[in-house]
């Protein structure tokens, strides 16, 4: 074995997550006064008084570790085990696109209904699909004919696309191929940490500026986010991702769970509806976390 190139790894590895963790603590004080003043205001008002539509929080202290993938190309090791469809892997290794042989029929209903998540899940959980068991439904968004599976790190989701399963699906509603990342296997790393509250997340979105007037805010999600990307592991932080329809558009806003700081990335897009439960049952609470 190369011992001087182990060695040189773990010494890297030890050097980029101590940079990680404190920055991670320089944005949490940062941010402090944050918290701070939304004791002394009443934000949720504030922003009901500009006719900002809010959901309901759960305001759920929680507390969730990071969590740790190794590098690796599983997907590529084990696509010739999948059935009834022609894939192929992106050149990294990373990404698996399939076209199926043999198109997944779901309900005639314009929404996602209990049967097609039912449907959905016994698809992903098939011999068509590489670790269909360690994914779960995140939402389904019918102007681009998507449903999106993430997979689930601690309890929690990934999505962030590192670790996701793309459905398309054609005008007849039928699953007609799809794409997958796979983060590999995960491991907690260190403790659990105290994360602010989804309240909280769109308090610091307010704050920040990023939620403008008449704006409607969709329910916040708990997800993990890579924030370390080394060629021999990467590191997933708590994020609360937002949604965020403002006139005719979207904006998918994330905060920092851990420290209350505003990522700098955001997406956006023209305005489509997304259904994150399906049209038949009560939304859940969000996502349970490891205490």
């Amino acid at each position: 074995m190369d011992f001087k190139r182990i060695e040189m790894i773990f010494i890297v590895t030890f050097l980029f997550l101590n940079g990680f963790f404190l920055y991670q603590l320089s944005q949490k004080n940062q941010n402090n006064f944050i918290g701070n003043q939304s004791g002394k205001v009443d934000l949720v008002t504030e922003m009901e008084n500009q006719d900002i539509t809010l959901p309901a929080f759960d305001d759920e202290e929680l507390k969730v570790p990071y969590v740790q993938a190794e590098a690796n190309d599983l997907l590529d090791q084990n696509k010739d085990q999948l059935t009834k469809q022609t894939g192929v892997v992106d050149e990294e290794g990373m990404l698996y696109v399939s076209i199926l042989s043999e198109p997944v029929k779901l309900s005639e209903d314009e929404k996602l209904t209990t049967s097609d998540i039912q449907r959905i899940n016994t698809f992903i959980k098939s011999k068509q699909v590489l670790f269909g068991e360690e994914y779960e439904f995140i939402r389904y968004v019918p102007n681009k004919k998507q449903i999106i599976y993430g997979q689930i790190a601690n309890h929690v989701p990934i999505a962030d696309g590192t670790a996701n399963i793309t459905l398309h699906l054609n005008g007849s509603k039928e699953i007609i191929s799809y794409e997958q990342t796979y983060a590999g296997p995960v491991t907690v790393q260190g403790d659990s940490r105290q994360l602010i509250t989804d309240k909280n997340a769109v308090e610091v979105l307010y704050q920040n500026n990023k939620i403008p007037a008449d704006a409607d805010v969709r329910k916040p999600i708990l997800t993990y986010y890579r924030t370390l990307n080394l060629n021999e592991l990467s590191m997933y932080a708590p994020v609360w991702t937002v949604e965020i329809i403002s006139g005719s558009n979207i904006h998918i806003e994330q905060v920092d769970a851990v420290s209350g700081s505003v990522l700098q990335e955001s997406m956006s897009d023209d305005k489509e509806e997304t259904q994150d439960v399906p049209a038949d049952s009560s939304p859940s609470s969000g996502s349970e976390s490891q205490q």
